[in-house]
């Protein structure tokens, strides 16, 4: 008996969050439209709707990731009022929920072998190593010191879920205090 496909209708949204996840566990060769469609359980056809070709799904992937990187800068908008340390306290509680470590960590693997998207992730870590930096120098910091604050805070919590798969949330969420207390010490 052959199995019915899914017939209800499966969004852009979707198929981008889903090609993300691809990316996320197995690189850019694991986004292919037939796993896509596979993973969602729908006719490959339903790709077609949203997407010319896979060219198209990989330049929309992009651009959904850099909307899901600018997530720490829309909470810093929502949340005015904050001082410098809670504001990199935010960035880093938001960087964790959304899980931007683990995408960040496909994009960098993708720009390896594609310059349009090292290009692009390029510019996206420049944007976040300017915010953190201001936001080191209003705690007064300056040099040497302003440089390794910045380049450590980034460079850490784009790291952390990689390099440490197995803490709890937690543990993270700990270990984040301590980290930025540490970091905001003079």
């Amino acid at each position: 008996m052959t199995q019915i496909k899914n017939l209800g209708r499966v969004g852009k949204q979707e198929w981008l969050e889903t090609a993300l996840e691809l990316l996320k566990k197995g690189g850019i060769d694991a986004v292919r439209v037939e796993r896509l469609a596979a993973r969602l359980d729908v006719a490959k056809s339903g790709f077609y709707y949203h997407f010319r070709d896979l060219g198209d799904l990989r330049d929309s992937l992009l651009d959904h990731w850099i909307e899901l990187d600018h997530e720490p800068q829309r909470a810093l908008q929502e949340a005015s009022g904050l001082g410098p340390a809670e504001q990199l306290a935010l960035i880093a509680d938001v960087v964790d929920q959304v899980d931007l470590a683990l995408y960040d960590v496909a994009i960098r693997q993708w720009a390896r072998i594609d310059p349009k998207v090292r290009r692009i992730w390029r510019a996206e870590n420049k944007k976040r190593l300017k915010v953190v930096r201001h936001l080191f120098s209003q705690l007064g910091f300056s040099g040497h010191d302003l440089d390794m604050r910045t380049h450590l805070f980034v460079a850490y919590h784009l790291s952390e879920r990689e390099v440490f798969p197995n803490l709890k949330k937690a543990d993270r969420r700990e270990l984040r205090s301590r980290r930025l207390k540490f970091l905001v010490q003079t």
